[in-house]
């Protein structure tokens, strides 16, 4: 979720807070105008249900690229494994044009860009296939076997699929950041109408603080030199 929206939420609750002290509730709680005290309940079942909506859509970005990010490691590894095998299977049968093809180390293929490393994982899969077929004992006396094959294009298969899922991410959260838009400005709606009661109650220390409490503060930007002066009247 974007700072500006981080931002905007810390102020809602902030106001909250603000409105559910002891003082502050002495003030408008069941005063007049009563729908104020309407607003304030409204304001806070909007918040709740906001706050949930943006930590699942928080959560369904990040949890897309952990799950990339696992299965290129599991991709990484089963490759590697099987590279070093087929290596040595072909150097031994007099096949160097192959073992060079696979013959990578793990830092190698963790350095590999997606689609190299998808391609370089088939490649080696395919080369572990033919020496099954054609040389299937001394292949497996090198450690290649049906089943670390299979293992392996398991795993390829699962990161091509794993791949494909931040493109759909990008337009659900789009969606996302549409519709997290509106719900904002609804909750901005209820507050505004507060806005417009609260100074009815005549309590200069009250508004004040209420009107504080409003304001949206960049918590997500660090200060600096250049900008501790921002905001300052010019002489």
């Amino acid at each position: 979720m974007k700072d500006a929206y981080t931002n905007r939420l810390d102020a809602f609750r902030a106001t909250l807070t603000f409105l559910h002290e002891p003082e502050s509730e002495r003030i408008w709680k069941d005063k007049t105008p009563l729908r104020f005290g309407k607003r304030v309940l409204e304001a806070k079942n909007s918040v709740a249900v906001l706050a949930d909506f943006c930590k699942a859509q928080a959560s369904q970005i990040s949890g897309v690229a952990a799950d990339k990010a696992r299965e290129e490691e599991e991709l990484e590894d089963a490759a590697y494994l099987l590279g070093q095998a087929v290596a040595v299977c072909c150097r031994e049968l007099g096949n160097e044009t192959d073992a060079a093809k696979v013959d990578f180390s793990q830092t190698d293929w963790r350095r590999m860009r997606d689609a190299i490393l998808l391609s370089t994982a088939r490649e080696t899969i395919g080369i572990a296939r033919k020496l099954l077929a054609d040389h299937g004992e001394d292949a497996e006396d090198c450690g290649i076997s049906a089943e670390t094959v299979n293992e392996t294009e398991r795993e390829a298969n699962e990161f091509e699929g794993a791949l494909g899922a931040p493109r759909v991410a990008i337009g659900e959260r789009r969606a996302l950041t549409a519709a997290l838009r509106d719900r904002f400005n609804a909750v901005e709606a209820i507050f505004r109408k507060m806005d417009g009661l609260v100074g009815q109650f005549r309590d200069d220390v009250f508004i004040d603080g209420y009107f504080a409490a409003r304001s949206v503060v960049d918590a997500g930007r660090r200060r600096t030199k250049k900008s501790a002066g921002a905001g300052q009247p010019s002489q």
